[in-house]
C-alpha cells in the first residue's frame, strides 16, 4: 500500500453494492462496512470496483480507483 510522508498507509475498499444513491464498501482486511453517498465515487467505480481511500479524514474520503487490484479480482 502506498503511504503519505507520515507513514500511514491507505486502506483498499470494494464495492460491494450500489442501491439508492449509496453505495456499500468493504474495507481494509476485516472488510468492515462503510456507506457513502455514491456521488463521492470515482467516475467509472462500480460494484467490484477496488477503491484507495484514506481512513484518515473524518469522512473517509475516496482517492481512486484501484486498477490493477480491480482487474486482478475481476
Amino acid at each position: 500500500m502506498e503511504s503519505d510522508p507520515s507513514g500511514i498507509s491507505n486502506d483498499r475498499g470494494v464495492v460491494k453494492t450500489l442501491e439508492d444513491g449509496t453505495a456499500v464498501l468493504a474495507v481494509g482486511p476485516s472488510m468492515t462496512p462503510m456507506h457513502i453517498p455514491a456521488d463521492e465515487l470515482p467516475a467509472g467505480a462500480a460494484e467490484g470496483t477496488w477503491l484507495v481511500l484514506d481512513m484518515q479524514l473524518s469522512p473517509p474520503m475516496v482517492l481512486y480507483i484501484d486498477r490493477a487490484m480491480t482487474d486482478e479480482r475481476a
